[in-house]
């Protein structure tokens, strides 16, 4: 069995889909009327929306997955690590950092929420890291972000891609970054993938004494484009 890890935002393409298509037969009716103008309108509607599908469809299927490989390679893990990853979802990121381990321990935590993800389940989880064959050092937890069910100083690394923003105040986004600074040891890196809020989340994780900086990801491989946020902790 092959690795499946879904597709991301699979509500939001639907309906840009299905903005696409509205908009294209609203441009076959205009030119039956002869209104070419607003027919020539809704064609440049539907192309932006097919394109922003396209662009999405892309990301979840392949970009992502190169964008993952690159963020786990700037974690620097050390094979008996010890690495959390905040939303795992299906366990993109979750399974690479598992082989980069040797005697080490890739937990994932997340509530599983199907909106941001297609078929996000914790059973999808356990059969894409039976599927890659790391079955042995993975392990999940059903838990909140803002409240981590571990010590202080419980990983090396913490990552979490596309996750955060799904948290819509601010303030509880400031809570969910301190308490990847709390979980996070002494030397240990946090690295964070988003499309919202990553200049909020340089702020709040420098207020709580890491030091951060934050790169924009290769533009051809996420959309909408995303930003990685990379800190240690002193």
């Amino acid at each position: 069995m092959k690795a499946d890890y879904g597709i991301d935002a699979p509500g939001v393409i639907r309906n840009l889909a299905i903005g696409a298509l509205a908009a294209a037969l609203a441009a076959i009716l205009a030119f039956r009327f002869h209104q070419a103008r607003f027919a020539t309108s809704m064609i440049w509607i539907s192309a932006f929306f097919a394109l922003e599908v396209a662009l999405m469809l892309w990301t979840s299927l392949k970009g992502k997955r190169i964008a993952a490989r690159q963020l786990v390679d700037r974690a620097e893990l050390d094979p008996d690590a010890r690495v959390l990853d905040v939303g795992c979802g299906r366990g993109l990121l979750l399974i690479e950092a598992a082989k980069r381990l040797k005697d080490g321990r890739a937990v994932g935590l997340d509530i599983w929420n199907a909106e941001d993800l297609s078929g996000n389940s914790p059973v999808a989880t356990e059969a894409n890291a039976k599927a890659e064959g790391m079955a042995n050092r993975v392990e999940l937890v059903d838990g909140n972000a803002m409240k981590m069910p571990f010590g202080d100083g419980s990983f090396d690394a913490v990552l979490s891609s596309l996750c955060l923003h799904n948290l819509y105040k601010r303030e509880e986004r400031a809570i969910a970054l301190a308490e990847i600074a709390r979980v996070l040891r002494p030397g240990g890196r946090a690295l964070i993938q988003d499309f919202r809020h990553t200049a909020d989340y340089v702020e709040t994780l420098r207020e709580a004494g890491l030091q951060v900086e934050r790169r924009l990801v290769n533009p051809l491989l996420m959309f909408p484009p995303t930003w990685r946020v990379l800190a240690k902790k002193k």
